[in-house]
């Protein structure tokens, strides 16, 4: 049977066993707009074009069984070849994250049209429903594509502008082709979004890898690692393991928390300076990122990234934590939309909760692969033994100039001290207690 072509943009696309034709490749921005890439991602261009094509959902919308996008997530193909190449990407959603998404995307409320398959994933997860559907759906930002009156579109992936000097070509065209995950708890901690697989064509792959390497930095410094002797090579491992903070958040072998990437295997992904550059001053090189500046003297930060592009070891990605759209921490209140009591609150759900926990108990998503225990701010017995100027410093400088774990990073670089004091008073709030009287000046900021 014949190809149905149908003309997109300029593009044959064909309807059936292939979308692009071999006689002309695809235009890259052609391509982006129509698969909302700018939905996830700033420095693309927007996702207009595909909110013109996606079917909305919510109150209003037309209806559509459960049952029907419960086994369509499963493994979506395209049934609309008249938008191509817009398409719907898959998302390897477990049963219960398809059944719990099911339920929010559609208004049948009577749940009509469901079948055996349908009613047995209900039964497997009773408590599975809507409103985890809804944490499901801000996550994965399907709202960037499908309207929904209950959810705005938010951009949580990385920035793209300056993907040309960030990443290596072979490694970029390989992940398009085939993306796994990167951060393990999702690119904002603890709110478990992924990339999706769009099936990407070679040519496709080709085109949209090629626009985003032409996206480069403004003319840097350059810099080469240093060729490490064995010795040196140990020595930053051990600063590595013991004494700097980094496995707080990145997985090294076994060890290591899974906020951030994984450390093996860099050299492959990333180029030399950008990790340089990273290290040193992240919030301004990524806008967005928790990842906290360094307070370690240059000499310091060329010794950790010649290390890390030097080691041996495969780039991989990792997979993602069991659940992480649905923990009951700061995935929930992340996507909560009720209004910040406190300013605090905004900075804390990010930056601490992801170890600390979401109401400050110790039992963030992230406090399994750490080596102590998060200090329960919660805990007002102890918490009040300690002054405001003790949070202070330790939230600045990090835990080990407390003498508590060097796995806890120093935010002074990255915060300011607007934002460091809003968490002390925070923490306050958490444990319901002041500090030790004598360290009282009669103020307490709110």
């Amino acid at each position: 049977m014949l190809a149905r072509i149908v003309p997109v943009a300029g593009i044959l696309v064909l309807a059936g066993a292939e979308r692009a034709s071999a006689q002309e490749a695809p235009d890259a921005r052609s391509l982006i707009e129509p698969l909302g890439c700018g939905a996830c991602h700033a420095g693309v261009p927007g996702a207009e074009a595909v909110r013109s094509v996606a079917p909305a959902f919510g109150d209003g919308a037309a209806l559509l069984a459960p049952a029907y996008i419960f086994h369509y997530m499963e493994d979506p193909q395209s049934v609309r070849p008249d938008i191509a190449p817009a398409r719907m990407p898959r998302y390897e959603l477990s049963e219960r994250e398809r059944l719990a998404l099911a339920l929010f995307v559609t208004n049948d409320r009577e749940l009509r049209g469901v079948d055996d398959a349908f009613r047995a994933a209900q039964g497997r997860h009773p408590d599975a429903g809507r409103s985890e559907g809804r944490i499901l759906f801000e996550a994965l930002n399907c709202a960037g594509c499908h309207v929904n009156p209950e959810v705005a579109p938010h951009q949580t992936a990385p920035d793209l502008s300056v993907e040309g000097s960030r990443v290596h070509e072979d490694w970029l065209a390989g992940y398009l082709e085939d993306p796994v995950a990167i951060r393990p708890a999702g690119p904002v901690p603890g709110r478990g979004g992924r990339m999706p697989d769009f099936r990407l064509e070679p040519a496709e792959v080709a085109a949209i890898a090629g626009f985003l390497l032409a996206q480069t930095a403004p003319e840097a410094p350059p810099w080469e690692p240093t060729a490490l002797s064995p010795f040196a090579m140990s020595k930053a491992e051990a600063l590595l393991r013991d004494r700097w903070s980094c496995l707080g958040c990145h997985q090294l072998g076994e060890d290591g928390g899974r906020i951030g990437p994984r450390l093996e295997g860099i050299v492959q992904r990333l180029v030399p300076a950008y990790v340089r550059a990273l290290i040193h001053d992240p919030v301004h090189l990524a806008p967005g990122t928790v990842m906290p500046g360094s307070l370690e003297q240059p000499d310091r930060l060329d010794l950790i990234a010649s290390y890390l592009l030097q080691r041996e070891g495969e780039w991989s990605g990792t997979d993602p934590l069991a659940g992480m759209p649905a923990l009951p921490s700061s995935a929930a209140r992340a996507t909560d939309t009720a209004p910040l009591e406190h300013a605090g609150e905004a900075v804390y759900t990010v930056r601490c909760a992801p170890c600390h926990g979401i109401q400050g108990d110790g039992d963030g998503f992230n406090a399994p692969f750490l080596p102590v225990s998060p200090t329960q701010h919660s805990d007002s017995a102890a918490m009040s033994l300690r002054p405001d100027d003790t949070l202070y410093d330790g939230i600045h400088g990090g835990g080990w100039i407390l003498g508590k774990s060097h796995r806890m990073p120093a935010f002074g670089p990255s915060l300011d001290d607007g934002q460091i004091r809003s968490l002390v008073a925070y923490i306050r709030i958490l444990c319901n207690c002041q500090g030790p009287a004598w360290s009282r000046d009669g103020r307490r900021e709110r």
